[in-house]
């Protein structure tokens, strides 16, 4: 039978054992990992070649997901709102209308200028309407600004 101090030491040589396989076994694992995100790496940048965008927060629920945005056509919003409001707008009631940034938002109303968007003298936004040929002959009905502004 062994003495006490012979199982001390053998459970010493054993926990020693135990430790060293752990290590080989997180260095195995580490060059692993290493391997993986190699993969990974390349498979993101073949998605990106053919126009996807994958974003990944390492969580199970964001890889299911992917991103296929549309950008947002912001000469129209702005059409939409100037005609659905039917009042003058500055270009920050414009672009909070829409949520888009002023900037962004002003240069789209000076490209929207040849077609029918104007800036009145307060630098208020307006849709402007043509007014059309009435089946009567005249331009112009009673009540209604001459000008064709909404």
């Amino acid at each position: 039978m062994p003495t006490p101090m012979e199982r001390a030491a053998a459970y010493l040589l054993k926990l020693q054992a135990d430790r060293t396989a752990a290590i080989e076994a997180s260095e195995e694992k580490a060059r692993e990992a290493m391997l993986i995100k190699a993969r990974e790496e390349g498979f993101r940048e073949a998605m990106e070649i053919f126009g996807l965008t994958i974003a990944c927060d390492d969580t199970e629920e964001d890889l299911t997901k992917t991103h296929h945005t549309r950008r947002r056509d912001i000469r129209q919003l702005i059409i939409k709102e100037l005609s659905f409001s039917g009042r003058t707008m500055t270009k920050h009631e414009i672009a909070k209308a829409i949520d888009y940034i002023p900037q962004g938002t002003e240069a789209a109303l000076k490209r929207l200028e040849t077609v029918g968007v104007v800036r009145n003298r307060e630098g208020h936004w307006e849709l402007v309407t043509l007014s059309a040929v009435r089946p009567n002959g005249q331009s112009h009905v009673p009540g209604e600004p001459e000008n064709g502004r909404l």
